[in-house]
């Protein structure tokens, strides 16, 4: 078995990202829940249409340093007059589609202007004849209580496109990016499902479009193989998660993005304070810093809670990537074994073949150390135990600066 974190350097990155959101195909060339291996921008942008989310994100991936992208444009359904006759509400189908284009709402027969917000949309304020809404919740508020009202919009299956990456392409990547912050489920459930095939990826998603207060957010999620962001989008409203996975595409496993800077993005949606980034890392999301250098990444956590001891040597992402990449080599050398006599030369040298590669990774300073056993269970069967202490970043450095003589 081969993933991009033991297979990807001759592809040019370290690891490989896969992204799953929304395209503009009537200006892109793209097919729905189909997987494009995207190189350059430009390709990026053919495919996708010049402006999409999707092409956006890939096109801040490759900068960051992920090569290929292997993206898919979800598929878009339209509903045409939905009924939306009282003041707030919310839309039936979700994700809506985030061009205010493809979105009209008309109140008491009057064309109303439509404005996307990704907060609460009763919060905002709104001038006559406008309806705002939150394209990942679906909610909407207009600008008066009408007697009628209708909404014509498009919405984006993510599900199956995210099925399409598992389908097509878990042998190889690493993490499966969702651009809409309320598909975070449908993503950890198909790496749980690649996880059972013996193919290994996080989900990485955005926590929320908005959240009020950091210390009530209740995580919704206590798994390894999910990490969220927060703030996941730029004062454009655009997503960041292309730009994040790119980071991490051009890490791998030899470096934690902690305390990195998103080289494309410097204005996220929000700015969050020191006591608000320590509650949301308390809560296992990912703060994210605004910063005119770069968007900063505080932590690098999975969602693994406090009390999960079962996942408790993976709550960092570099120490779930590390040991998914142990259990690839294990099984990988194993492989090579069956059929061969079942003797104790044979053990042996299935020890040594294992040995070998994790001191690879001892050179690397991936892990600091491992113990491999082999043993036979019966007559056609053996065990390979492999432990291994993972490396852990640098996270605090306390620095002192004295002026005046110095002894």
């Amino acid at each position: 078995m081969e993933s991009a974190t033991s297979a990807g350097i001759n592809v040019g990155a370290s690891a490989q990202i896969s992204l799953v959101g929304q395209a503009d195909l009537t200006s892109g060339t793209a097919s729905v829940n189909t997987v494009y291996a995207v190189r350059t921008p430009v390709k990026a942008r053919e495919l996708f249409g010049s402006g999409s989310p999707l092409a956006d994100n890939c096109v801040d991936a490759l900068t960051e340093g992920a090569y290929p992208v292997y993206a898919v444009a979800a598929e878009g359904t339209e509903v045409v007059d939905e009924d939306v006759g009282s003041e707030t509400g919310t839309l039936t189908n979700t994700p809506v589609s985030e061009d205010a284009d493809e979105v009209t709402f008309e109140v008491d027969g009057s064309a109303q202007e439509t404005v996307v917000v990704f907060s609460d949309p009763s919060s905002v304020s709104l001038d006559a004849g406008q309806t705002a809404y939150n394209p990942v919740t679906g909610d909407y508020a207009h600008d008066v209580a009408p007697t009628s009202g209708n909404a014509t919009y498009s919405h984006y299956d993510y599900t199956s496109a995210i099925s399409t990456v598992e389908e097509e392409r878990s042998e190889v990547i690493d993490f499966i990016g969702v651009l809409s912050e309320g598909v975070a489920d449908e993503a950890h459930d198909a790496t749980l499902r690649m996880e059972q095939s013996g193919y290994f990826a996080v989900a990485v998603a955005g926590a929320a479009t908005h959240i009020p207060d950091p210390s009530a957010y209740d995580n919704p999620h206590d798994s390894s193989r999910i990490q969220l962001l927060y703030p996941s989008r730029n004062t454009e409203g655009q997503s960041i998660i292309g730009a994040y996975l790119g980071l991490r595409a051009a890490l791998g496993i030899n470096n934690s993005p902690m305390f990195k800077r998103l080289s494309t993005q410097n204005a996220l949606s929000e700015t969050l304070a020191k006591d608000e980034q320590e509650s949301l890392i308390l809560k296992k999301v990912v703060p994210v810093a605004n910063d005119s250098r770069g968007a900063r990444i505080v932590e690098d956590l999975t969602c693994v809670a406090d009390d999960n001891m079962d996942e408790d040597a993976m709550r960092q992402v570099l120490h779930r990537l590390i040991v998914d990449y142990v259990t690839e080599i294990t099984n990988e050398v194993s492989e090579k074994f069956i059929g061969e006599l079942h003797t104790q030369a044979a053990r042996n040298a299935l020890r040594s073949s294992i040995v070998s590669r994790l001191g690879g990774l001892m050179d690397m300073n991936a892990i600091t150390a491992f113990v491999v056993t082999v043993q036979p269970v019966d007559a056609m069967t053996a065990s390979v135990d492999v432990g291994v202490d993972t490396i852990d970043p640098l996270r605090n450095i306390n620095a002192t600066v004295t002026a005046g003589a110095v002894a």
